[in-house]
């Protein structure tokens, strides 16, 4: 199973909220995104890579995801 990395993630946006920094984070090339809370970039990215690595998300899903996107 081929691993999802930091170059298939889009950073949207960063923001702080109640005083904690938050990270929206897209699946590029889809409408899937990410709100985690963090101290720094790379841990945000750290954060949804293991997201994405928990709910089974891998190349083969990614792909058909965003094929099924640019049908629509």
């Amino acid at each position: 199973m081929s691993e999802i990395s930091t170059s298939d993630l889009t950073l949207v946006e960063k923001y702080v909220f109640l005083g904690k920094t938050r990270y929206r984070i897209a699946l590029a090339g889809t409408n899937i995104v990410f709100n985690v809370e963090a101290s720094s970039d790379d841990e945000a990215y750290a954060k949804v890579l293991e997201i994405i690595r928990k709910m089974g998300i891998d190349r083969r899903l990614l792909e058909s995801i965003r094929a099924k996107m640019k049908k629509s």
